[in-house]
């Protein structure tokens, strides 16, 4: 079954999966700065980076549900 993601990456989402729930800290051309969290709001989290392509991927493959919406600068 293929999932197509709701709507293009943007940072402050946050994506939720029976794994972890993943927040977009930044968006670049081809890079993806994301923070992994067990829980909502959960402090002290690492950030790390992907390529834009490898989190889409992971996403659509643990069936990810956006739960926040992009933040509007």
């Amino acid at each position: 079954m293929t999932m197509e993601i709701e709507r293009p990456l943007a940072k402050g989402q946050v994506w939720v999966t029976q794994a972890a729930n993943i927040e977009i800290v930044a968006l670049g051309k081809t890079l993806i700065h994301y923070r992994i969290m067990s829980h909502i709001g959960q402090k002290r989290v690492s950030a790390q980076i992907s390529g834009i392509q490898a989190m889409e991927n992971y996403l659509k493959a643990h069936v990810a549900k956006l739960v926040k919406g992009a933040v509007k600068n």
